[in-house]
């Protein structure tokens, strides 16, 4: 298994039967998707890409201060999951972030089911939880990667 770059349209083979299952595959398309900062990283296995992660140049509302990056799309086909491939692309994204020296925070609005899981790589919870229509319960969580 490979963590490699990857283009936004690449993602779309995983985000879409995890993330958006019944829904049009345009609804895998996220804003700054195609931005020139915006990082997506994929695992590929056998030619497969089976697990992905974007980072999008979008600044926190709640840390206005300090530059920041969202996370979105973090997902695993169903036969790769719970086994840390999520968590290899957290950790990678966040070694490449860290080496550009200006992103000092990372954000994201994690699914209530996987809140623990960003838990135990060292997000924090912020405010309370909100539905996004169709898709669920979240929670903003974000953690900062300073040197």
């Amino acid at each position: 298994m490979t963590i490699k770059s990857i283009s936004a349209k690449d993602t779309f083979t995983v985000r879409h039967p995890v993330l958006r299952p019944d829904r049009p595959i345009e609804d895998c398309y996220f804003e700054l998707d195609n931005h020139v900062s915006s990082l997506h990283l994929g695992i590929e296995f056998n030619g497969e890409i089976i697990a992905v992660l974007s980072a999008l140049p979008i600044q926190c509302e709640n840390f206005p201060n300090l530059m920041s990056m969202r996370l979105r799309g973090i997902a695993t086909l169903h036969p790769f999951q719970k086994k840390g491939l999520g968590s290899q692309l957290i950790i990678e994204v966040e070694k490449r972030l860290l080496k550009l020296k200006k992103i000092k925070l990372l954000w994201l609005n994690a699914r209530i089911s996987a809140k623990s899981f960003y838990q135990n790589l060292g997000y924090e919870t912020m405010g309370k939880t909100f539905n996004i229509q169709g898709i669920g319960v979240h929670q903003f969580m974000y953690k900062k990667i300073l040197e």
